[in-house]
């Protein structure tokens, strides 16, 4: 290909990429487009606390800031991943300086006694941190979801219907 075609197939592609965004942005901008009359006026959805503490204790063992992320509340469930993830490269570390400690000695680490030494704490203050922000998601989670609610006016309603109660969620608007 010659220099002056590689540029009409980039200038191509940048124009198809541009108009492609420019009709997905105008579809899911359209209210019309979104199904029924209450999805279109029903924004915000009710955060069930016990939901939020339920999905921080599990998969929020596994993934921190689960129950934060159901709560709508990124910024915590991105701190506790990222402090997930901190705290399991801290183990590996760790455990990789215990598996040899002469080829980790010298320099900062110093004598394989001190790289011993450090590759311990690196498990244990990774343990700990993993177990403390796990702890932490659980904690919080709920909380974060009735401030969603408080936030945004919703609350759960019970209602009978032939004699049978109904779980209902409402929104001021």
């Amino acid at each position: 290909m010659t220099h002056h075609s590689c540029r009409i197939v980039f200038l191509l592609t940048v124009i198809v990429l541009f108009l492609g965004s420019r009709t997905a942005s105008a579809q899911l901008s359209d209210p019309g487009l979104s199904g029924s009359l209450e999805t279109n006026h029903q924004t915000y959805f009710y955060k069930d606390p016990n939901k939020a503490f339920l999905l921080a204790f599990f998969p929020g063992l596994l993934i921190h800031g689960y129950g934060h992320f159901y709560a709508d509340d990124y910024i915590t469930g991105d701190v506790l991943l990222g402090g997930e993830v901190l705290s399991v490269l801290s183990v590996g570390l760790g455990a990789l300086i215990k598996s040899d400690t002469t080829t980790f000695s010298g320099g900062l680490l110093g004598n394989p006694v001190n790289a011993d030494n450090i590759g311990s704490n690196l498990i244990w203050g990774g343990i700990i941190a993993f177990g403390g922000l796990w702890i932490i998601d659980m904690a919080h989670a709920p909380t974060a979801a009735q401030e969603f609610n408080n936030e945004h006016g919703l609350k759960p309603v019970v209602f009978f219907e032939n004699d049978h109660p109904i779980l209902a969620m409402a929104c001021k608007f």
